[in-house]
């Protein structure tokens, strides 16, 4: 992406009909731009100024205008930023006359993506702001932005500088190897730095199997024919999503509806019940199979079973549901016992799939790693110190074990951007909106 000296500017705001619109400009030209439209007027920094923009002599809109000089600006860069009457034709009308004085049209997450090159935010801290825009759940918002805050990233500095401590040690080693009193090296105490190092490591990488949920985690109700998983599934949601008969096997397709149970996002998940094999009809066994694979990506599945006429299905991974208790109030023990029809047990369901789900959620201060591209990295730094760790115990060489710590530093800093490829940024900031 190109990008030296040129100004960049977009519509910052939903395009519509709002009654505010917002166009970022953002580059070494943005303010000699923003005086022409102004007509000269003189702009104080990081104020709200009322002003009238004109080009060629016609009034265009009468906007805030906001005018935040280098460095000190979300780019790092001079960024203005014209506040309109809303409106799609006011607002396209504005961004043209900003883009026939000189800016171009900014390419997706591109005002960011400057952002992280200035040293205005560090990679994970750029990944956080379109968590923020995105999230779709409050532990999902509260998450991302602790890492806007830096949370993660000043967890990932301290242990940097514990990891760069012992590869300094480990080098000086190898630089003084002729010096026994400088070549002294206290493997123990590597050894332990090591330790709590790679402890921290794994934990934050551990920390992805929460964090991918925090947005939305997916959970399938499953079962034989007429066990009631679609009266479940419109009592848990709270309206008549799913088409309930007496007749078996009546979802033939798999369903899916939202819901919000304390906090949590949650995809809930009806699908075609089970028959023995070859039994049912054809578009029955289609339906089946087409849900096999949305079972499959799932993060719970409720194992839904009629109490009173069918056996409990062998222990599963997922919490089992004996539906229909008021037909057989004693259900076996060790399961969900509900009842779709007069909501027995219903909220110790939904309590129960929230603690499943999201059980280290009650610390709501501790930071959670939510792409995968930074677990994938922090999995590498781990297992690059378990090496060194192992290496160092067995009598390895110290400039061999230093090899395995240059390793675990180059993958940190491939989740905080101290180390990163084009090809990367492009994998980051492609999915953001233009505006940001």
């Amino acid at each position: 992406m190109e990008q030296s000296g040129q100004t960049i500017c977009a519509l910052a705001t939903p395009a519509g009909d709002g009654a505010v619109g917002m166009i970022r400009i953002s580059g070494p030209g943005a303010l000699a731009l923003i005086r022409r439209l102004c007509r000269g007027a003189r702009l104080t920094p990081r104020t709200m100024q009322p002003l009238t923009l004109r080009l060629d002599g016609e009034a265009l809109d009468r906007a805030l205008v906001c005018f935040m000089p280098a460095p000190r600006s979300y780019t790092g860069e001079d960024v203005v930023e014209v506040h309109g009457h809303g409106g799609g034709l006011n607002m396209e009308r504005l961004l043209a006359a900003v883009v026939s004085l000189g800016a171009r049209l900014a390419q997706p997450g591109e005002f960011t993506r400057r952002a992280f090159l200035s040293g205005r935010l560090d990679l994970s801290q750029a990944e956080a702001v379109e968590q923020i825009i995105v999230a779709r759940s409050a532990r999902a918002l509260k998450n991302a932005q602790q890492i806007l805050d830096g949370a993660l990233g000043r967890r990932l500095a301290a242990i940097r500088a514990q990891l760069v401590r012992q590869a300094a040690a480990l080098e000086a080693v190898v630089d003084f190897v002729d010096d026994v009193d400088a070549a002294a090296l206290d493997a123990q105490a590597v050894g332990r730095e090591l330790t709590q190092a790679g402890a921290a490591l794994w934990e934050l990488a551990e920390s992805y199997q929460q964090g991918r949920r925090v947005d939305g985690a997916r959970v399938a109700l499953v079962g034989p024919v007429n066990a009631g998983k679609s009266s479940l599934f419109n009592r848990l949601i709270g309206a008549p999503r799913a088409l309930v008969s007496e007749e078996p096997g009546t979802t033939r397709d798999y369903l899916e509806a939202a819901v919000s149970w304390g906090g949590h996002r949650i995809v809930l998940v009806d699908t075609a019940g089970a028959r023995g094999q070859g039994e049912g009809t054809h578009i029955e066994r289609a339906g089946q199979e087409l849900a096999r694979p949305v079972i499959e990506q799932c993060d719970l599945v409720l194992h839904v079973f009629d109490v009173a006429t069918q056996a409990a299905p062998r222990p599963l991974e997922g919490l089992v549901v004996a539906n229909k208790v008021d037909l057989a109030p004693a259900p076996p023990r060790g399961v969900i016992a509900t009842s779709a029809l007069d909501g027995t047990g219903i909220e110790q369901l939904r309590r129960r799939v929230v603690e499943q789900l999201f059980t280290d959620h009650g610390a709501a201060e501790t930071v959670m790693v939510t792409r995968r591209r930074q677990w994938e990295a922090l999995c590498r730094a781990a297992r690059a110190v378990d090496e060194a760790r192992e290496a160092l115990s067995t009598g390895v060489p110290p400039e061999l074990v230093a090899e395995h710590l240059r390793v675990a530093l180059g993958a940190v800093g491939e989740v905080t951007g101290e180390r990163f490829t084009e090809e990367v940024l492009d994998a980051v900031f492609s999915s953001f909106c233009i505006g940001k």
